[in-house]
Formats: structure tokens, sequence, C-alpha cells
């Protein structure tokens, strides 16, 4: 009788440990998923933030008695992210709104009444993962950032 009751016990035990090291393994695979999410979702507002920059840059670039920017897309160095930037408004004032004559100036810009706000753009920007990139792959939630912002180039 004794015997059997200490199998019994030594079967209870090793379905115990069992049970805890299947636990333990599934929280680990959870938590690196997560670690890994974070990751990429950090990369993704990074390069939403450059994004921004370049597109800045571009308009600080553009003569828009010519031309007007509006759309562009980017995608970043390693190939993990595409940005889609849309240039909505162009808020100008007086003699910069009459000047701005070129191609798309018509459907974006904006007369407005002070002086201080002038060259004001607002910027649209969204950022998503590129899921053919081998590094991304099926392994990864993905990510889309939408950022808008206005500023003064």
């Amino acid at each position: 009788m004794r015997s059997g009751f200490n199998l019994l016990m030594a079967i209870f035990i090793i379905l115990l440990l069992a049970g805890a090291s299947v636990l333990t393994l599934k929280y680990t695979s959870i938590s690196a998923k997560h670690f890994a999410d974070s990751y990429i979702k950090e990369q993704a507002e990074i390069f939403s933030q450059s994004v921004l920059e370049t597109a800045i840059l571009k308009i600080e670039g553009t003569d828009r008695s010519t031309e007007c920017l509006t759309l562009f897309s980017l995608d970043s160095a390693d190939g993990k992210f595409t940005a889609d930037v849309n240039i909505s408004t162009y808020y100008l004032y007086a003699d910069d709104y009459d000047n701005a004559t070129g191609t798309n100036c018509n459907n974006v810009k904006k007369r407005i009444q002070t002086e201080e706000s002038n060259g004001y753009v607002l910027i649209n920007i969204t950022v998503q993962t590129n899921s053919s990139n081998k590094k991304i792959g099926d392994y990864i939630s993905p990510v889309r950032i939408v950022t808008r912002s206005l500023q003064r180039p």
C-alpha cells in the first residue's frame, strides 16, 4: 500500500513540474514576441520623425512658383518601413500666397490673416511595415503609425 502511494505521489510531482515548465516556456515565447513588436514599433516611430524632417527639408528646397510639393514616398534604408507623405495645406500670407502659382499649388494653399503664421504646412505621414522584408516576416505584428504635424519649414 505504501509503495503505491509513493508512485502516485511521484507521478503527481512530475505532472506538476511539467505544467510549470510549459507555463514558463509559454511566458518566454510571449515575452520574446512582445519585445520584438515593441522594438519594431519604436523603430517605426523614429523613422516617422526622420521622414518629417526630410519632408521639411524637401519643402524648403522646392520653389513654389514652379511647383508645390504635395505627395511623395520614402523607404527606410533597411527596407523595413515605407512612408507616405501628404502635404495637405500650405498656410501663406499675402505676397507668398500670390507667388505660389506652381503646379498643385491652388489645391493646397490657404490664405491666412497673420504674418506670423506665414509658411506653415500641414503634413500627414503614414509609416507602415514592409511585410515583404525578410526581417519583418510573418512573426512580427504589422505596425502602422499615422502622424499629423503642423510645421514651419
